[in-house]
């Protein structure tokens, strides 16, 4: 399974990565590499999973729920501890430039 170079073009150009004539050869390459690698993972035969397996017993534990409470009803509790606020938020110290 072979990749064409216009294909590595269309791929960079979705990816908005700019490759010079040579880049795009060596990127066709590694493509080509991984592709045939996949191929053969795909290839390999897996035994099926016995019965009873650990995977398969999975079961939800989660309660359905049933009453939620009222929307917003904790809020004011929760934003009057909190140090500094402005309105319904929370404010805090500015770590980002």
């Amino acid at each position: 399974m072979a990749i064409s170079l216009d294909e590595v073009k269309k791929l960079a150009e979705l990816s908005r990565i700019a490759l010079s004539e040579e880049e795009m050869e060596k990127m066709r390459g590694e493509i080509d590499s991984i592709l045939e690698y996949i191929d053969t993972i795909q290839k390999v035969e897996l035994p099926s999973a016995p019965s009873g397996s650990v995977y398969f017993d999975e079961v939800n534990v989660m309660r359905e729920d049933a009453d939620p409470h009222e929307a917003g009803i904790h809020m004011e509790k929760l934003l009057a501890q909190a140090s500094r606020r402005e309105g319904n938020y929370l404010k805090v110290k500015k770590i980002l430039g």
